[in-house]
């Protein structure tokens, strides 16, 4: 029997079968793509009309773009689960969604995206996974990439051999997501009383602690005591936005979760938000 799951992740985008067959002569190093629709269209929403968390998701949900219960989408589960699947692929154990470390959209504010607009930035909802010292990291959580990076809308592969891949396309709604079911459907046909390996052990994978990972953060502190922020952060980058009041903008040094975490309590932090720092080679 063949078990085919294409629909399983992006929907319309094609990423299961090209990792499980067109991408086997690369050891992958790195995935990192925006995995749920409802959040992009609310980030996107939010992004470039001003409009409230709360309001966006109201009319998401008038829309049918959300579901009357949203939290597996906002809270990022879904997205969660998705690169959970990419990566028992990529690295050929599975591994456990529960263990992948994941932060929803729900305190994304405005605010926020007014900063990111200062840096040149928008603010998505980023699934990604990859390898380093013999680890496997994964993580689902709000973050800000550069406006014009491609990975604006679309799922980014990285490999030792073939180096960076894109897939770009149709990534929800019933139509992109029929014709993924269809294409499984012909897949099984053409194959049919022949076996379509699939390079997954039932292995577990073990995840490294996130902890221990190592990226830049921005960072909404109160008050003016840019000092005190970089005494905490490092040199950094200040950021301010005009009409915003009685806060400033920071973006740290590189440093680890765990550095960060003691940082954080030096100051007044109001929010963070990671950065996502993926450059195509």
């Amino acid at each position: 029997l063949n078990f085919m799951f294409e629909a399983s992740v992006g929907g319309g985008i094609p990423i299961i079968r090209p990792l499980n067959q067109s991408l086997t002569a690369d050891e992958i190093t790195k995935i990192t793509g925006i995995l749920n629709g409802t959040t992009n269209y609310i980030l996107t929403k939010m992004s470039r009309e001003g409009i409230s968390y709360q309001e966006v998701l109201k009319e998401a949900q008038a829309l049918g773009y959300a579901e009357r219960n949203p939290e597996a989408d906002v809270e990022g589960y879904d997205a969660c689960r998705k690169i959970a699947i990419l990566t028992s692929l990529a690295f050929g154990n599975t591994v456990k969604f529960e263990e992948v470390y994941t932060e929803g959209i729900t305190k994304i504010s405005n605010e926020d995206f007014a900063y990111a607009k200062e840096l040149g930035s928008v603010i998505k909802l980023l699934a990604t996974s990859y390898s380093k010292d013999g680890k496997v990291y994964a993580i689902t959580a709000p973050f800000m990439i550069d406006s014009t990076h491609p990975l604006y809308n679309g799922i980014y592969v990285h490999g030792n051999v073939l180096g960076d891949v894109m897939f770009f396309g149709a990534g929800a709604g019933k139509l992109p997501t029929a014709s993924a079911v269809v294409s499984d459907v012909v897949d099984c046909v053409k194959h049919k009383g022949k076996n379509v390996m699939t390079i997954w052990s039932s292995v577990k994978q073990e995840l490294g602690d996130t902890f221990d990972e190592t990226r830049r953060f921005f960072v909404r502190i109160k008050g003016d005591d840019v000092q005190a922020a970089k005494a905490a952060f490092g040199e950094g980058q200040v950021v301010k936005v005009d009409g915003i009041n009685g806060e400033f903008g920071f973006v740290t040094e590189p440093m680890t979760e765990r550095a960060f975490e003691d940082a954080k309590d030096k100051v007044s932090v109001i929010s963070r938000i990671r950065i996502d720092d993926t450059k195509l080679q």
